[in-house]
């Protein structure tokens, strides 16, 4: 079930994004030079740019391989801890059950075995064993579905409470899992409608501060960007045409490659389209030109500042999906050393809890020992 999300520092505001210092970019196939001397204006503007989307993309390509690398250790590390401890909480469940009609125990010490029975068998119903769901309901005065029902609904209240939204849960059974995704998606709508709007506020400020000729300017720009995408979209579709390649595995990788770029330029993404460029270039197939000018520089740029921004909801998305997926503590990031110590935390929560479900099973093989058990505090 998810945890308490008061302290979430996922659920407050979005703090304005800091700028980043850029570092320069050398080896595009589109190359920023004014000349021999100083770099333009609109020079550095795209050398920043392409820096800030270079960095992004790194970024995201650093995290997902993170990610990757967490899920196999954690898989090798906690997963025979997490089977072990369910094969042990599965014996006390059933072991336990067998002994509440046992006449050498009294009666509140029934209760509170039934009381353990049931809370046993809902933890592992949680996690989707039928069998413990059938159990918890056999003893509990309350069914399992309905205890997740009232557990979901008391967390949309609060979720909702804190959005300012409902939530569309959709036709789904409702469940603790549904409630607390959903609320992460629209918590992350809202940041990205928040993040949009400040935009739109800002280009509106620029655009009272313009003259007409500014806006022209803008527009020209916008349709010289559309321009350079077709032009580097049409010279790789000339390079890459699988239809005009005799050789069959040359057709299979020019397939590939053509497939990259049509995937690029739907969705425009100039970066990528460079990318691509660069290994026609490699391959011996076109050359790289001449510099672009100014003007068509200061189109690209606006491509870019585009994609920057794309790829800034790209990373805080993965950020925020991965610290779900790992069950981070709020406020922790998907770092290496954060998950490092997540990992150890949860490491050792199990070897604890494994020695622990061990100690609680030997107590059931003695009369003795099961009434101190079931007469002393118990953390489950």
């Amino acid at each position: 079930m998810p945890r308490p999300f008061e302290d979430d520092p996922r659920f407050r505001a979005d703090p304005a994004d800091a700028p980043q210092a850029s570092d320069p970019l050398a080896g595009r196939q589109v190359r920023a030079v004014a000349g021999a001397g100083r770099p333009s204006e609109a020079s550095r503007a795209w050398q920043q740019q392409m820096a800030r989307l270079e960095r992004l993309q790194q970024q995201i390509d650093d995290l997902e391989a993170l990610a990757r690398e967490e899920r196999e250790r954690r898989s090798r590390e906690l997963q025979p801890l997490q089977l072990r401890r369910r094969e042990l909480m599965v014996a006390l469940a059933q072991g336990l059950a067998d002994r509440l009609e046992d006449k050498s125990l009294s009666e509140r010490q029934r209760l509170v075995a039934r009381d353990r029975v049931c809370a046993v068998a809902a933890q592992l119903a949680d996690e989707g064993d039928a069998n413990m769901r059938e159990l918890h309901d056999r003893y509990s005065p309350r069914s399992w579905q309905d205890r997740r029902r009232d557990a979901a609904q008391d967390l949309r209240l609060k979720l909702e409470a804190r959005l300012g939204e409902v939530l569309d849960l959709g036709d789904a059974p409702l469940s603790p899992e549904l409630v607390w995704r959903v609320g992460q998606e629209k918590l992350r709508d809202l940041r990205e409608g928040r993040r949009g709007q400040r935009q739109e506020r800002a280009q509106a400020r620029q655009a009272r501060r313009g003259t007409a000729g500014a806006q022209e300017a803008l527009q020209a720009q916008a349709a010289e960007a559309d321009q350079t995408l077709r032009q580097i979209y049409r010279q790789l579709a000339s390079a890459w045409h699988p239809d005009r390649e005799p050789d069959e595995q040359e057709r299979r990788r020019k397939t590939d490659l053509m497939g990259q770029a049509n995937a690029a330029y739907e969705r425009r993404d100039l970066l990528s389209l460079l990318r691509l460029q660069g290994q026609a270039v490699q391959g011996g197939v076109g050359a790289v030109g001449q510099p672009p000018a100014d003007e068509r520089l200061a189109a690209m740029t606006l491509l870019l500042k585009r994609q920057v921004a794309v790829r800034e909801r790209s990373r805080a998305a993965l950020q925020s999906d991965l610290a779900l997926e790992f069950d981070l503590p709020p406020g922790q990031a998907a770092q290496p050393q954060t998950l490092a110590v997540d990992r150890q935390a949860k490491l050792e929560a199990l070897q604890q809890s494994v020695r622990d479900r061990e100690r609680d099973l030997r107590c059931l093989g003695e009369v003795s020992a099961l009434r101190r058990w079931l007469n002393a505090p118990w953390m489950g």
